[in-house]
């Protein structure tokens, strides 16, 4: 799917938008193997090039939860106390909302543009990296290098960039793809509800 999308502008055999007043509804044929739309238009070439807006909008949506997500969680596994507590609350507020619902409620306010759609889906799916990168930080923060980077005075964004990062990077990785997957079938659901980007 992922190539498919990618190579799709070359090999899509018509332009998504180019309708037909004759031809609409029409089943698959030799010259439209998807068929036709109620508007005429190939279904094959809008499903390749569709296809393309899926994933442009969650790789930056996932790109985004990761970075500021994985930075907070390992911020407050890092710290603790205070900082830990204020953090991890807010995260559990945000987690007792339905996520569907507050995603709706955002795309409706501020419109379903594709930045919009990539900065909402990003925030939100973040607010779990902030758990597993926190969860993953508290293993590695007890660690004697991390300890040593401390008794040497390092600051805390050298310690959580050269000492913690590095350690917890695979987790991040793993969470990066299963975030993605969920992250692509939210933004396939929104279509469903009234909510998916614009047409054409």
């Amino acid at each position: 799917h992922i190539v498919m999308a990618l190579v799709s502008p070359w090999l899509a055999p018509y332009d998504f938008n180019s309708q037909s007043e004759v031809l609409d509804n029409m089943g698959p044929t030799v010259a439209h193997w998807g068929g036709l739309d109620t508007l005429g238009r190939d279904v094959l070439s809008r499903t390749m090039l569709g296809g393309r807006q899926a994933i442009l909008v969650t790789i930056f949506g996932t790109a985004i939860a990761i970075m500021w997500g994985g930075f907070l969680g390992i911020l407050a596994g890092y710290l603790g106390g205070k900082a830990d507590e204020l953090i991890m609350r807010t995260v559990d507020t945000f987690l007792a909302i339905p996520f569907m619902i507050f995603l709706l409620l955002v795309i409706a306010t501020f419109g379903n543009d594709p930045q919009v759609m990539i900065l909402t889906l990003g925030f939100f799916y973040g607010i779990g990296v902030i758990r597993l990168a926190r969860a993953a930080t508290l293993d590695v923060v007890v660690k004697d290098y991390v300890l040593a980077a401390r008794s040497r005075g390092e600051s805390t964004l050298s310690i959580i960039f050269h000492e913690i990062l590095p350690n917890v990077r695979d987790v991040l990785m793993v969470e990066s793809a299963m975030r993605w997957s969920w992250m692509l079938l939210a933004f396939s659901s929104l279509p469903f509800l009234g909510f998916g980007v614009t047409p054409p």
